[in-house]
C-alpha cells in the first residue's frame, strides 16, 4: 500500500510540475506571430474551432487558450464572438491527452524526456529554452499521468476502497458527483478521469459509472474556473463564464443522451464508442473527448446568442476599456502610413492621461485612492505595452524617405512616454509622506499646483498647432535642478523646522521625482514632438 500512494503522489507532483513547466513556457512563446494567426482564422468560425482544437492539442491546457484569448480581446485584434469558437476548439483539443495516456508510448515519452532534459543543460541552446522546456513538462505530465493510472489499479482493490464503493451501491448519481468533487478539489479534470480508467480496470466501476465520473469532471473544473475569475470584471471574466456554460451544457446534453441510451436502450453515446474501439481504457478516454466534441458543435450554431447573453452578463468595465487600443489593430495598421497615423493617436491619447495623476494628487490618501492609481497605472502600462508591437512592425513596411524621422520621434516619443508616467506614479505614491505634515504642507501644495498646471499647458501645446505654446513649453520646462536643490537645503537647513524621518524622505523624494520629471518632459518636447498641428490632424481622419 505504502508503494501505491507512493506511486500515486509521484505521478500527481509530476503531473502538476510538468503542467507548470508546459503553461509557463509555453505562455513565454506565444509571441506576436502566434496572435496575428489566431486573429486571421478568428474571421472564419470554422477555422477557429479547428485552429483552437489544433492549440489546445499542442499545448494541452485551455488555462493558456483562454489567456492567449484574453490578450487578444484585450489589445482588439479579436472580437468576443470570434474567440468563442477557439475556446471551443481549445476544450477538444485538450481532452486528447486522455487518450494519449491509454496508448502505450512510454519508451517515446522517456526518451523525448531524457534527450530534452541533456539538450536543457548546454548553454549553447539557451535560445531554444523554452521550447525545451515545454516539451520536457509536456513529458513530465505524461509520464506523472502513467504513474497514476499504475497506482490506481492497486488502490482501488485495497480492502478500505472497495469497502467505500460497495457503500453506493452502484449509484449512478454518486459517480457523477464523485468526479465532480474530485476535480474541484485538484483542480484537474483529467488527473479523476485517468482515476477512473483505472478504477474501470480493477473492476471497482462499471462502465457506466467510470462515463459519469468523466462527465462529473467536466462540471466541477467549470465550477473552479469561475470561481478562481471571482477577481477579474469585463472580457476575461466573460471567458471564463463561457467555459463553466461550456461544461454545464456539456453535462445536460450528454446526461440526457446517456439516460436515453441506459433507460430505453437507443443506441447513442456508449454503442458509439464501442464500435470506435474495442479497448475498454480508450473507450471511456474517447468519452471524455465526445463530451467536449458533441458541446463544441451543439454550442456552434449559437455562437451570436451565447456571445450576446455573455457580453450582458460581464459588460466591458472602464478599466478594461482604458487597457484596451482604441485605434490600432492589424488590418487598420497594414498601411505604414496609417499605422504612423493611428500609432500617434495612441500616443496622444496616453499623453492626454498624464493630468490624471496631479487630480489624484488632490485627494486624501485612502484605499480607494490607491486603487485608482494602480487602475490608471496598469491601464497605462496595458495600452503602452500593447502599442510596441505595432511599432516595431513599422520597420518591417515599406516607409516613405519623409516618415524616417516620424518614425524616429514616434520611438523616442514612446520611450519617454512610458518614464514619464512612471516617474508620476512613483510621485503620486510618494505624496502621502508629506500629507500629515504642517511644515511642509505648503511645500507639497505648490509642487501639486505646480505639477497639475504644467501638465494641462504641456498636453496642450505638445499636441497643438501654435508655436507659442511650445516656446512656453520650452521655457517653464527649463533646468529645475537649482531651484529644487535650493528647497531641500532650505527645509533641511531650517533649526526651527524639526522633520521627522518621513518628512524628510518625502520632501528628497518629490523634488528629486519633481526635478526629473520636468527634464522628461522638456526632453519628450524638445527631441520627440509631435507633428504641427497633431490634434487636428488626427480628430480630422478620425471623422
Amino acid at each position: 500500500m505504502a508503494l501505491t500512494l507512493a506511486s500515486i503522489l509521484a505521478g500527481l507532483g509530476l503531473f502538476f510540475v510538468g503542467k507548470d513547466l508546459l503553461t509557463s513556457n509555453l505562455r513565454n512563446m506565444v509571441g506576436r506571430s502566434v496572435q496575428l494567426i489566431l486573429s486571421r482564422v478568428a474571421a472564419y468560425p470554422m477555422l477557429g474551432l479547428f485552429w483552437g482544437a489544433v492549440l489546445g492539442a499542442m499545448i494541452q491546457s485551455t488555462a493558456i487558450v483562454t489567456f492567449i484569448l484574453v490578450g487578444l480581446l484585450t489589445a482588439r485584434m479579436i472580437e468576443p464572438r470570434r474567440a468563442l469558437p477557439i475556446l471551443m476548439g481549445g476544450n477538444i483539443g485538450s481532452a486528447l491527452i486522455l487518450l494519449l495516456v491509454t496508448l502505450d508510448i512510454r519508451i517515446v515519452i522517456m526518451l523525448a524526456l531524457g534527450l530534452t532534459g541533456i539538450l536543457l543543460t548546454q548553454t549553447r541552446l539557451q535560445h531554444w529554452k523554452a521550447a525545451l522546456s515545454a516539451v520536457f513538462g509536456l513529458c513530465l505530465l505524461y509520464y506523472g499521468l502513467v504513474l497514476l493510472k499504475a497506482g490506481t489499479i492497486p488502490l482501488a482493490q485495497s480492502d478500505s476502497v472497495i469497502a467505500l464503493m460497495a457503500g453506493l451501491d452502484g449509484s449512478l448519481a454518486a459517480a457523477f458527483l464523485i468526479g465532480a468533487a474530485l476535480s474541484a478539489a485538484c483542480q484537474s479534470s483529467i488527473t479523476v478521469a485517468l482515476l477512473s480508467i483505472g478504477f474501470l480496470g480493477s473492476g471497482l466501476f462499471n462502465f457506466e459509472q467510470a462515463m459519469l465520473v468523466v462527465y462529473g469532471t467536466n462540471l466541477g473544473s467549470g465550477i473552479v474556473t469561475y470561481l478562481l475569475a471571482g477577481g477579474v470584471q469585463g472580457t476575461a471574466r466573460r471567458m471564463a463564464l463561457f467555459q463553466l456554460s461550456f461544461n454545464l451544457t456539456g453535462c445536460v446534453l450528454l446526461l440526457a443522451l446517456f439516460v436515453a441510451e441506459h433507460s430505453f436502450g437507443v443506441p447513442l453515446v456508449m454503442a458509439l464508442l464501442r464500435t470506435v474501439s474495442s479497448d475498454i481504457a480508450q473507450q471511456l478516454a474517447l468519452s471524455y473527448l465526445a463530451f467536449n466534441s458533441v458541446t463544441a458543435l451543439f454550442l456552434f450554431p449559437l455562437i451570436g446568442v451565447v456571445e450576446k447573453l455573455l457580453a450582458r452578463r460581464c459588460p466591458a468595465s472602464p478599466l478594461e476599456s482604458d487597457s484596451q487600443l482604441a485605434y490600432l489593430s492589424p488590418e487598420a495598421a497594414r498601411d505604414p502610413a496609417t499605422a504612423i497615423l493611428l500609432i500617434e493617436k495612441e500616443q496622444l491619447r496616453l499623453l492626454e492621461r498624464l493630468p490624471r495623476y496631479a487630480e489624484l494628487l488632490r485627494q486624501a490618501e485612502t484605499p480607494a485612492r490607491k486603487a485608482r492609481l494602480e487602475a490608471l497605472h496598469k491601464a497605462f502600462v496595458s495600452v503602452h505595452g500593447q502599442t510596441k508591437p505595432y511599432i516595431a512592425g513599422l520597420a518591417e513596411g515599406d516607409l516613405m524617405a519623409d516618415d524616417h524621422e516620424r518614425v524616429y520621434r514616434i520611438v523616442g516619443r514612446h520611450d519617454r512616454l512610458g518614464s514619464i508616467e512612471a516617474v508620476l506614479h512613483d510621485f503620486v505614491v510618494a505624496a502621502p509622506l508629506l500629507e500629515g505634515s504642517a511644515a511642509l504642507a505648503s511645500l507639497r501644495e505648490a509642487l501639486t499646483e505646480g505639477l497639475d498646471a504644467l501638465l494641462l499647458s504641456y498636453v496642450e501645446a505638445m499636441a497643438g498647432d501654435d508655436p507659442e505654446d511650445m516656446a512656453l513649453i520650452e521655457r517653464i520646462t527649463g533646468d529645475r535642478s537649482d531651484l529644487m536643490e535650493g528647497v531641500r537645503r532650505s527645509f533641511l537647513s531650517d533649526a526651527a523646522l524639526s522633520l521627522g524621518r518621513d518628512e524628510k524622505m518625502g520632501l528628497l523624494q518629490l523634488t528629486g521625482l519633481f526635478e526629473r520629471l520636468v527634464w522628461l518632459l522638456r526632453d519628450m518636447a524638445l527631441k520627440a514632438p509631435f507633428e504641427a498641428g497633431t490634434r487636428p490632424a488626427l480628430e480630422a481622419a478620425a471623422e
